[in-house]
């Protein structure tokens, strides 16, 4: 097996630290062992086969799951046995592959409820969205960010399956994160649309927030990571640059011969 390497170039302290993380379900054990660092500003995606562990390790890393042993660390905080809501508060983000949108309710009031709720406040819309309150407002700048400001009033129900996935990054925004977990962020998006949306990921990393993806389309991984993770059979397989992962024989077998 290839030695795993965490080195990304950064010496500094890690922003997110995974340190021996095992979970499973009942007597099965679906991550093994997994000890990986992501440091601020690094964008580090994470591939492998079908089943080999990808969003369960997403889930174990949100507080989705709790982890049987092992440890999560954000910014030198353990957050292992934090519940979700703690996890954003503390500064992670989190996408997942079905969306988690209000469809009923425009743009703006689906960006505003989640700054209110990043604020410590309910998830009321007992009032429309007032432009000058601060909720309003910080749902305003996510949506400026991802390219949706000019359709704030539209129903969700009427943007395509690519300004959905913008949205639900913009909702992440609002809470001002320092890393971004983004699971499948292209799964269902048309070809037309994996650009634009691409192009508001990198922007977003741009301004120096961590990003790590859980990605099956390997062009774009190759294109946007500075590093890549690879799981198989729920165990950390290899951890390097793009060329290096590209070149193991050991990942040439175990996935990139496979169907991710």
């Amino acid at each position: 097996m290839t030695e795993v390497s965490n080195a990304s170039g950064d010496t500094g302290e890690p922003i997110l630290a995974i340190a021996s993380l095992t979970w499973g379900v009942g007597g099965f054990t679906i991550l093994s062992d997994i000890t990986l660092e992501v440091h601020q500003g690094e964008f580090l995606s994470i591939i492998g086969p079908n089943g080999a562990g990808k969003t369960s390790l997403l889930n174990v890393i949100s507080g989705v799951n709790v982890a049987r042993s092992g440890s999560v660390e954000l910014a030198g905080h353990d957050i292992t046995r934090l519940r979700p809501s703690a996890r954003v508060r503390r500064g992670l983000g989190r996408t997942f592959q079905t969306s988690s949108l209000f469809p009923g309710l425009t743009v703006i009031e689906n960006a505003r409820l989640a700054a209110q709720a990043a604020r410590g406040g309910s998830l009321s819309l007992i009032a429309r969205p007032r432009w000058g309150d601060d909720a309003t407002q910080a749902g305003v700048q996510a949506l400026q960010e991802v390219g949706l400001a000019e359709r704030a009033t539209d129903p969700v129900a009427d943007l395509s399956h690519g300004d959905k996935r913008k949205l639900e990054i913009a909702l992440l925004l609002c809470s001002r994160p320092d890393v971004l977990l983004l699971d499948e962020p292209t799964a269902g998006v048309s070809v037309e649309e994996v650009d634009p949306l691409v192009e508001v990921i990198r922007d977003i990393h741009a301004r120096g927030r961590a990003v790590v993806m859980v990605e099956h389309r390997m062009e774009l991984v190759v294109d946007v990571s500075d590093r890549i993770a690879v799981l198989h059979n729920g165990r950390l397989l290899t951890v390097g640059s793009p060329d290096e992962v590209m070149a193991d024989a050991t990942v040439q077998s175990a996935y990139l011969g496979e169907t991710a």
